[in-house]
Order: C-alpha cells, then structure tokens, then sequence
C-alpha cells in the first residue's frame, strides 16, 4: 500500500467521492473544509443518482426560447440584469455551444462520467452500510404539453446513443404510477435504472465515516489561500497553516477565488438553486423523483417530506437570497400534486457552479505541479462524485484513465 500524504480541500460530496477513491487506492488522506460533511451545496441537492443527468445545459433547443429566458418569463431560468456584464464572457461561450455537434460530444462525455459513476455510488453505499437511504423506483420526467416533448427530441436521441433506458408513458400509464398526481401531464418519460435518496446529507456523513473509519482524517478549517513553495503547498487557514505536497481543490463556487492569485481565469457561472419542503395532504404519496418540465421544478420525496427543487437562478456567489425562483414554481408545484404544509420557514440555497460545456474540470492544474482540480459539476456533483475521484486518483498515480479525461481538462478553461 502506498504512504503518500494528499490533502483535499472541499468536504462536499465531489471532494468526499475524491478522498474515499484515492483512499481506497492506497493513499493517506486529509479532508478540509470550514464546516461538516456536505453541509453546503451538497446539503439540498435533488438527491438524484441519476443516469439520464447527461444532457448539456447548453442545447439547441434553448435557442427557440431565448427570448423568455433572457425576460425571466421562464420558471426555469432567473438572470439578474445588474449581473450580465460579469456574466456575458461565460454566456457568450455559453450560447456558442448551443448546437447539435457540441450538445451531442458534450453529453457522451458525461455520459463517460455518469454511469460508472451510479454504479460506484452503489458498491460504496453498501460498503457504507446506507442501503436504507435508496429509493429504487425510477424517476419519471413530466410534459405538460406535447409540443414541448417533441421539442426535446435531440435529448432522446443522446439517450439512444449512450444507452439510457426510458419509456414513454400517456396521462393513463403516469397515474398508474403516480395515482395522488394530478392529471396536468400528457406524457411523460419513465428513467427506470435512476435511483434517488432519502436524506443526501445522510449518503454524504455514510461517506465520510466510511473514510474515516479507514483511516482518513478531517480538519475542519476555513482556508484563505494556497501558495506554491517550491513544488509544495502551503494552505493559509484563518488560524494556522499548513504545507503539504499534493493538494486537490474540490470547492466547488469557492475554488475559483483560490485559483486567482496563481494567474487562473474563473471559468464558472454560478446557478443558484433553492429548494423547499412540503408535507403531501393526508393520504397522498409520491413514489418517486418527478421532474416537471414545463413547471420547471423537480419534486423528491424524502424522509422530511417532499423536496422541491428549482432550476437556475444566475447571480455573483455571495448576492443576497431571493425568494423569487421558488414563489415562481409553488403554484406549479400545487397544480402538479395534492401538497399540503410548507414546513420551511425560509427557502434553502445553494450555489452550483457551472462551465459553459456543462463538463466539470477535472485534472492537474495546467501550470503548477502537484496541484489537481475537480469543480464546476453544475446539476450532478452527487451524481458524479465517484468518476471524478477515479479520474484523480488515475490523474495522481499516472494511471491510464479509465475514460477519455480530455473532455474534462482543465486547460480548456484555464
């Protein structure tokens, strides 16, 4: 078994998968982060292990509602006026990659990432001894209308070719799944092999004690900055430093404010993404995970109840919460099901940061050594956390990676 000592800052679910991968491989591992185990962004995600989260943000099929995008007519898209100077740089690529070849390249290789990445997460979750945590019934992706199916074709379509398993369903087949739903959808795609969570935060603490009860160690720190001394590291915390050899950066919307002073673009937009909690009226259920297209909200149901998730709300990272994404969606979510109590007293927030290709970066730092990356996973850091441990750790070792890591570079960005 290899010695070598390797710190990974970010205790977010990507930098857990990271820590567990490359503990696994024989490594000696330290987590950082200034609070517990996935208690930031990871905290309120969608709690999707989601097989079918390979379709780029950036489609062609965007194009035809640009304009209601742009004039936040849309509940699936927020964008703050004051904001677009900043962002205009990342929309510009953004926009560019709006078309069949790139949506096409961009999605196999998430694809690359994703199914291996499902089929770790279930080998770990049994060796973490949080089976209870799974819900093993699919997901279903909701139309309101079937003009907005048909225009999605192109996401079937990459389906078929990376080997995503789905079924259409009418209005009659969706209420044999979900009878307490009401009857607002046309047709809908049953995703069979997606499986979901009952508690994210819980799958990220049944990480964590996994590593540390193989040996990792946490230190909870806020970390300021990195300096490169020599081929080594010095990690700046508000109290103390540290130096260390090997430094793998997992901080997601934080990362970027650490690459700077080393001569780094930021090559992240970030989407905030807010999520609430109902309780469903007496008698009613929700089976499984149902994404509402054109309601532009997700709906999980959970242990405290049923999460619903917003889409993409484009601000600085640290702007001051706003309601107004998920006010947009509630009465959506009530035409959609019979929901009782919102048991939140204010909506949660979360800050998911994105690149333009939708491919999060993954691999050694293009101008320092010792220095490895892995952020920006935008919707599916849950989803392919383990992937991207792999491809560190093959990364850190000088293995031959286990799938083409090109589409992944950081020195696309950077």
């Amino acid at each position: 078994m290899r010695r070598d000592k390797i710190t990974v800052l970010g205790a977010g679910i990507v930098g857990i998968c990271c820590a567990l991968e490359l503990q696994q491989k024989g490594y000696q591992v330290t987590l950082v982060d200034r609070r517990g185990f996935g208690e930031e962004t990871s905290y309120g995600n969608a709690g999707l292990l989601s097989i079918s989260s390979i379709t780029p943000l950036a489609s062609p099929a965007l194009l035809s509602r640009l304009f209601r995008l742009a004039t936040n007519q849309d509940s699936s898209f927020l964008i703050h006026y004051s904001h677009l100077p900043w962002l205009l740089p990342w929309l510009t690529k953004f926009l560019m990659r709006c078309n069949r070849k790139d949506y096409m390249s961009d999605g196999l290789a998430m694809s690359q990432l994703t199914l291996p990445s499902v089929e770790k997460h279930l080998s770990w979750i049994k060796q973490a001894k949080a089976e209870h945590l799974l819900n093993c019934v699919g997901a279903l992706k909701l139309y309101r209308n079937s003009k907005t199916y048909d225009h999605n074709m192109l996401e079937r379509e990459l389906y078929d070719q990376c080997g995503v398993k789905c079924t259409l369903i009418n209005r009659a087949e969706c209420s044999d799944l979900e009878p307490d739903l009401h009857t607002v959808f046309e047709k809908g795609l049953l995703i069979e092999e997606t499986q979901s969570l009952r508690d994210p935060l819980a799958l990220s603490q049944s990480y964590a004690a996994l590593f540390l009860s193989l040996g990792g160690q946490f230190k909870q720190a806020n970390v300021k900055q990195i300096v490169n001394r020599f081929d080594q590291w010095e990690v700046i915390y508000d109290e103390g430093k540290d130096t260390v050899e090997n430094l793998v950066l997992c901080m997601g919307a934080w990362t970027p404010a650490l690459l700077k002073p080393l001569g780094y673009r930021n090559p992240l937009a970030i989407e905030r993404g807010y999520h609430t909690v109902f309780q469903a009226q007496s008698g009613k259920r929700l089976n499984r995970p149902i994404f509402d297209v054109d309601g532009g909200f997700v709906m999980i149901p959970m242990e405290d109840g049923l999460r619903v998730t917003t889409g993409s709300n484009m601000v600085y990272r640290d702007t001051l919460e706003t309601p107004t994404q998920i006010n947009k969606v509630i009465p959506k979510v009530k035409e959609a099901f019979p929901v009782g109590q919102m048991t939140l007293d204010k909506p949660w927030m979360g800050r998911r940061p994105s690149t333009p290709d939708s491919l999060p970066i993954i691999g050694l730092a293009p101008r320092h050594k010792n220095l490895w990356l892995a952020f920006g996973h935008s919707h599916v850091g849950l989803t392919t956390g383990p992937m991207t441990g792999q491809l560190i750790a093959e990364s850190l070792s000088s293995h031959p990676h286990s799938i083409p890591a090109e589409p992944y570079a950081p020195v696309r960005y950077l």
